[in-house]
């Protein structure tokens, strides 16, 4: 397990110049899927399992919050609030890990289809003592945020505000990071150099952050994204932008950190997978995350990673992928959530917006 992140070893002055806290254990394995690449006609398919990043919690927010709560924690607030939907399982792991730091988690949470994992992961935040705030869509949630923050700055504490997806420029480089960990891992000849890694997108930080990382560690390796939330949110302009914000970030802290030529060209985004709406599932979704169980024992979601392997499987099978090195990354928890807590509180003791997750309505306003 690593003791820092492979950005600090690769640019030494970057170590207490940008903060960090080791919560996840490191580097994630990147095992070859012999029996899917040989059902999709790939012979060189391997997966980055970054489900078990966190033996409690897994998936890619772990990466993103090491360097987020780490920032939290060097202001001195005393909590941390964050966005997200119903389901979020950036709120669940920002709850988590807050509260292994002793932060006070407060989430912003907007409706969403009310999938078993969705209805897991509210119950998960309630049982955790997370204070949950209701929004009806994204047009309130702005105002929530406004209002939350307020309430709790004239109650004497100032919350530490992490955006959806903890997909801010510092959260970012939890992927700029992971991108040279796979660069280490090849290296270490556990695959050869991936000509292509597919990402769910949906706050466009995973993606941005492996653009920069492939880049930062000299390799070839084309980004795929594939798109999971609305197209005003995740798509190649905002991904280019926020790897901007976060290259420049860097080289602030760290003049020796190179000069990217980045162009909209790096962040190509796949929008035929994403279906007719955010959480919303798909047939190719659902057949995707059965064949990663059936034929790699793989825990995926048809939110995120089922509609991204879908993607990669599509492609594959129009024989655009032929004798490529491809990596998929699994940016879902894999982890038992059975395990946080001796028993989940029953949903009825919920506030009685978010009883909609469990009673089949749709739990929106506007």
């Amino acid at each position: 397990m690593r003791k820092r992140p492979v950005i600090f070893e690769r640019f030494p002055n970057l170590e207490g110049a940008i903060p960090w806290i080791s919560l996840g254990e490191f580097p994630t394995p990147i095992p070859k899927l012999e029996k899917l690449g040989a059902a999709i006609g790939l012979s060189q398919l391997y997966c980055k399992r970054d489900d078990l990043s966190h033996p409690e919690y897994g998936g890619n927010k772990i990466r993103k919050l090491e360097f987020l709560l780490a920032d939290a924690v060097r202001l001195k607030r005393k909590s941390v609030f964050t966005i997200g939907a119903w389901g979020s399982n950036h709120i669940l792991a920002t709850t988590i890990l807050s509260r292994k730091l002793g932060l006070q988690p407060i989430a912003i949470m907007v409706p969403q289809c009310g999938q078993e994992y969705a209805r897991n992961n509210l119950l998960a935040n309630f049982t955790l003592s997370c204070e949950l705030n209701y929004a009806a869509g994204t047009l309130s949630a702005g105002c929530k945020i406004i209002e939350v923050y307020l309430r709790h700055w004239r109650q004497g504490s100032r919350p530490y505000f992490i955006w959806a997806g903890g997909s801010t420029p510092l959260g970012t480089l939890g992927y700029v990071n992971a991108g040279l960990e796979i660069a280490d891992q090849v290296k270490e000849g556990l695959l050869p150099e991936p000509d292509y890694i597919f990402c769910a997108v949906g706050s466009c930080g995973t993606f941005a952050g492996l653009v920069i990382g492939m880049k930062l560690a000299g390799l070839k390796t084309r980004i795929f994204g594939v798109r999971v939330y609305d197209k005003i949110g995740a798509n190649t302009y905002q991904a280019f932008r926020l790897a901007g914000k976060a290259l420049r970030l860097l080289r602030k802290a760290d003049p020796t950190v190179p000069v990217l030529r980045l162009s909209r060209s790096d962040f190509p985004v796949l929008h035929d997978y994403a279906g007719p709406g955010y959480a919303v599932s798909t047939v190719a979704g659902k057949d995707a995350v059965q064949m990663g169980k059936d034929l790699e024992g793989l825990q995926l979601d048809t939110t995120y990673t089922g509609k991204s392997l879908a993607g990669l499987i599509d492609l594959a099978r129009k024989d655009g992928l032929n004798n490529k090195v491809v990596v998929f990354l699994n940016s879902f928890n894999s982890r038992d959530l059975a395990k946080l807590a001796p028993a989940f509180r029953p949903y009825r003791e919920l506030p009685e917006q978010f009883r909609a997750c469990f009673e089949g309505k749709d739990g929106r306003s506007e």
